[in-house]
């Protein structure tokens, strides 16, 4: 269930609005936007928005789709080879 209190609280704390969102998004109206941080809809762009903005994902209770491409496990992520290096130098050190 998406967090609506803590999704506004967060929105405040980062100067955003409704208002805002809407008009660097290019909404013509807020509806959708409203829908979407309620819970009733899941515009991807706005949750899109909110991500990149630093929106804490716990808040958002991201659609699926968008939770797989998100929240990937870090046995998923690929370290490069001098990460892996940096990391067995610590260990051995």
């Amino acid at each position: 269930m998406r967090d609506r209190l803590e999704i506004d609280i967060w929105m405040r704390r980062q100067g955003l609005s409704v208002a805002k969102i809407q008009k660097r998004l290019g909404y013509s109206t807020h509806t959708g936007i409203s829908n979407t941080l309620a819970g009733r809809e899941n515009l991807r762009k706005v949750l899109r928005f909110l991500v990149n903005e630093g929106c804490p994902v716990k808040y958002l209770d991201l659609p699926e789709d968008m939770r797989r491409k998100i929240l990937r496990p870090t046995s998923d992520i690929k370290h490069s080879k001098r990460d892996t290096e940096s990391r067995d130098e610590q260990k051995n050190g």
